[in-house]
Parts: structure tokens; sequence; C-alpha cells
């Protein structure tokens, strides 16, 4: 999840607390809910949009081809079969076991005095209680390359061409970072 929010200084403490609790505090079935239908909805809208966009789903294709049907190669907004199986208790489960304080980035641009928001963010985060996390192991993403095409009755050609990274922490990624810049890729 990813929440953002821009104010002037003086409004600084006011919006951070209203960014936690919207992130931290536990949420109720019928916010539960909501989240399932705007789910059923934003699959619905990509289906509708895609009819006019034909690469609308490239960067799933190019995911699901690099990764297959597991870790970085689900699907964004999920499986649109799996909507109906989700329910309010499983959202909440999955809300309190993996958005804690200590799976979090605080990033602000702007503040005057950083110990003062440094101060305030743990201020605001001690509040809740760390919940135990479960002993889970994150499936390590696995590369196995593929190739995907899809034929459409349009005069546009769209060709993406992926390669196997490095992550943030090795010693190559300096390389890669310059590689990409020369190549123009984002």
């Amino acid at each position: 999840m990813y929440f953002n929010a821009q104010c002037i200084e003086y409004d600084v403490t006011d919006i951070f607390q209203v960014l936690v609790d919207l992130a931290f505090e536990p949420k109720s079935t019928l916010s539960a809910n909501v989240a399932k239908m705007k789910n059923r909805r934003s699959h619905d809208l990509a289906k509708y949009l895609s009819k006019y966009d034909p690469f609308a789903y490239t960067e799933d294709l190019l995911l699901r081809t690099a990764y297959g049907m597991k870790t970085l190669g689900n699907p964004i907004l999920g499986q649109e079969h799996n909507v109906d199986y989700i329910n309010a208790k499983m959202l909440q489960d999955f809300v309190m076991e993996n958005v804690t304080p200590g799976r979090s980035l605080i990033v602000a641009n702007g503040v005057h005095n950083h110990n003062e928001f440094v101060t305030l963010a743990k201020e605001r985060l001690n509040e809740f209680l760390p919940v135990p996390e479960q002993n889970y192991q994150r499936a390590t993403a696995e590369y196995i390359g593929g190739e995907s095409r899809s034929w459409t009755e349009t005069p546009n050609t769209s060709i993406t061409v992926g390669f196997e990274g490095a992550s943030w922490t090795n010693q190559n990624q300096p390389a890669l970072q310059v590689a990409a810049a020369l190549l123009g890729c984002s």
C-alpha cells in the first residue's frame, strides 16, 4: 500500500496522524467488503479498457512470461476468479499480519526539522502494539524467461524485451543502472 499526502508545515502532525490511522487501524467488515467490491470493479474496468488498447496487459504478460504464474508473475490486480472467494475475515487477517509499523517505509520531503519528524513518527507508531510476525519465508522470484505474442488487428506493433536484473544489494547494480540509462530504459 502507498499513502501519500501533501500539506503545509503547520498541518504535518495532523496529516501524519491521518495517514497512520488509515494504514494501521483495524479494518471493519464493511471496509473489507468495499475493498473486495473495488477489486471486482477494477477487473471489470481493465477488461473494458483493454478492448480499446490491445497492449493494456503488456506489463502483466511480460512478468508472467519471465516468472511464470508465481511471485512477480502474478497479475497486479490478482487473479480475477479469486475475487469472489476472498472474504472480510481473510482481508482483515492479511492486513493485521502484513501491514505493521515494522514493515513500513516513511518518507518525508520538505521537512525543515528532520529530527522533529523522526520523533513524531516514533511517537505515532509506538502507539501500536507490535504484531508477532509468523515464520513466513517469502518465495524467491525465479527468472525463467520466455516469449509471449499477442496478435491484434491494429497497425501498431509493441515489442517489449526484458532481461534478468540485479537486486539492490548486488555489486553489479550500478553497472545495470548505467546500462539501463544508456538504453533509455526506466
